[in-house]
């Protein structure tokens, strides 16, 4: 299987489960070439070093940790790491997050035998869940559409994977960041699909997440959906 990736993992705070998100990557049947760690100026830092200084002596040499001297939000974050991949492919997890084993493998899968490509994302387990829905098994995968896409945001972040040539980022902001990228992809009629089946999980549900604040979220989400609507774009 062809092909070079680099997993940019987002982190604030994640001392008590990074290990977890990280191993479970370190483990992929397809390994990936590196992994970029970016903190969000978290508090627990110093404890993160030792934490990836020893993964590179035990485990995976190729392990970065870049440490923000301010809170930027991870859509500001994600893209700084994403400046300095020279990989095929970027993967994206956040910190609380956790990859299934043949992750990675099944995404490239699709990408080796689906021209043109730019997106593959998948199902993400979430706490109760135990089956996915059966509409949805019928299809080992489907193509994903902007109007579709447009009424709500379904593509977990930590199951993403892009072609690294797209020229699209994520909005430098705390919420709704990672909507606006999906649907700009989207909007450009660019191949992406979705994995009808779990590929990754969360870890931690005491955590509180940025996206614990429905509020915020919203007008993230508002504020993604005014910029498509002041370019004109979704009455074309």
């Amino acid at each position: 299987m062809s092909g070079t990736v680099t997993v940019i993992i987002t982190s604030y705070n994640s001392v008590k489960y990074i290990l977890k998100t990280i191993n479970s990557i370190i483990e992929q049947s397809v390994q990936p070439k590196k992994i970029i760690l970016i903190d969000d100026n978290s508090s627990d830092i110093k404890i993160l070093y030792k934490i990836i200084n020893n993964i590179k002596k035990e485990s995976f040499k190729n392990i970065e940790l870049i440490s923000c001297t301010k809170n930027n939000g991870p859509g500001y974050n994600r893209n700084l790491a994403w400046s300095k991949c020279n990989t095929d492919y970027i993967a994206f997890c956040d910190d609380d997050d956790f990859w299934y084993i043949d992750k990675l493998k099944k995404q490239l899968t699709i990408f080796e035998y689906n021209k043109n490509v730019k997106l593959v994302a998948s199902q993400k387990k979430m706490m109760n869940e135990s089956s996915i829905n059966k509409s949805k098994k019928d299809k080992k995968y489907s193509k994903l559409y902007f109007y579709f896409l447009i009424f709500k945001n379904t593509i977990p972040t930590s199951s993403v994977i892009v072609k690294s040539d797209i020229k699209d980022r994520f909005l430098n902001e705390y919420y709704a960041e990672d909507y606006y990228l999906w649907l700009s992809l989207l909007k450009k009629r660019y191949n992406c699909y979705f994995i009808n089946e779990y590929l990754c999980e969360k870890i931690n549900f005491n955590k509180k997440n940025l996206s614990d604040n429905i509020k915020e979220i919203n007008k993230g989400v508002q504020n993604v959906l005014n910029q498509f609507y002041s370019k004109n774009i979704i009455n074309n």
